[in-house]
């Protein structure tokens, strides 16, 4: 979790720790989203919810993720199945990571 990133693109503590609790519940609804789609080989609804983790997390996660966010989307939308069902559990993982890093987060500001 890119805190900082957070705050200089947003600009207002508040308004970061107010966005907090949505990227968290986005972490979890999208995980399971994407687990059933890729479990499915439904390629257009991973797109889908990809697109919108793209737009979104690139103000909290780092560039790494970003990219592997990027690059699973692509992959899915070139329809290579396989591979886009291959590479979701390394991605998943880096999800979780940031979802529990940012209930920690959320935790310590209590």
């Amino acid at each position: 979790m890119r805190y900082a990133l957070a705050l200089n693109t947003v600009g207002d503590a508040d308004v970061v720790d107010a966005l907090l609790p949505v990227l968290l519940q986005t972490l979890d609804d999208d995980v399971g989203r994407l687990d059933a789609a890729f479990e499915n080989q439904q390629l257009p609804t991973a797109c889908a919810v990809l697109h919108g983790l793209k737009g979104v997390l690139p103000m909290f996660c780092s560039a790494e993720l970003a990219a592997q966010i990027v690059a699973l989307e692509l992959l899915s939308k070139s329809g290579a199945g396989h591979a886009a069902c291959a590479d979701w559990p390394a991605l998943r993982a880096n999800l979780l990571l940031l979802r529990e890093e940012v209930r920690v987060i959320i935790e310590k500001a209590v």
